[in-house]
């Protein structure tokens, strides 16, 4: 996906890419690399949420470069993930939503393009993330305790590999604001949608997001609300069955 091409003369132009661009993000003010040994804990629990810039970028890669099946494994399976939403009928299943992202071996598939939350975690300042696992222990009061809720600690094996910029609040508030600037340009969303978070989304939402559009999800929220769990599980069941008629004939393209 080009983003612009450079100011040069015509015959020595290069084309910036929004690949490029992140990598300048996550790479202008602190260095992010770890020790991680690729234990993918809390990548088989989670995909953490991404901006719409770093889902656009992976999407283009993903999507240019994985078979028909595997395109309708990962929309299948996100319907999946997307319909169980509801602690009082899916328990401790809305947790446990392993990425999509990995190999059958278990590791990364596009590890140099993941997003700022994965690259994140594990290094949190201590204080920041023990307050989002206050946030979620409150929020589950008297249905789990905080031993029970999944990625209460960090990944103990991961340590920067150069921590000589201390990796403050600041800096980290600094990050994710350049990249809700970029998600302004790249999807067009407002001050407000910002302001409201709606251009950070996990990679399965987003994918529905991209595939179906908002009014679809907001309609299949509003039915998920409201039904049963053996009804939600029927509807799961039919809709994925769907996917795979429809979408074997006609699959959508993500990767322009």
């Amino acid at each position: 996906m080009v983003l612009r091409e450079s100011k040069s003369p015509s015959k020595n132009r290069v084309k910036i890419t929004l690949a490029d661009k992140l990598d300048e993000i996550y790479n202008s003010t602190v260095c992010l690399d770890t020790t991680c040994k690729g234990s993918i804990l809390c990548c088989k629990t989670a995909c953490p949420q991404m901006n719409f810039s770093e889902y656009s970028a992976l999407i283009h890669e993903i999507w240019n470069s994985i078979s028909k099946s595997e395109k309708l494994d990962m929309i299948c399976k996100s319907i999946e993930y997307f319909f169980k939403n509801d602690f009082s009928k899916f328990k401790q299943e809305i947790f446990i939503k392993p990425c999509m992202l990995l190999s059958k071996e278990g590791k990364c598939r596009w590890y140099e393009q993941r997003c700022l939350s994965c690259r994140m975690f594990g290094i949190w300042p201590e204080s920041i993330y023990t307050s989002r696992v206050d946030k979620f222990e409150k929020a589950y009061a008297g249905l789990l305790k905080r031993e029970e809720l999944p990625l209460n600690k960090q990944c103990p094996y991961v340590k920067r590999v150069d921590d000589s910029v201390p990796l403050t609040n600041e800096v980290i508030n600094s990050l994710y604001k350049q990249l809700d600037e970029l998600d302004k340009k790249v999807g067009n969303f407002s001050d407000l949608q910002v302001e409201q978070k709606e251009n950070y989304r996990t990679f399965h939402d987003w994918l529905l997001y991209s595939t179906f559009g908002e009014q679809w999800l907001i309609d299949l929220t509003n039915f998920a609300i409201s039904a049963s769990k053996e009804i939600i599980e029927d509807q799961m069941c039919a809709t994925k069955k769907a996917i795979v008629d429809v979408f074997s004939k006609d699959m959508p393209d993500l990767g322009k």
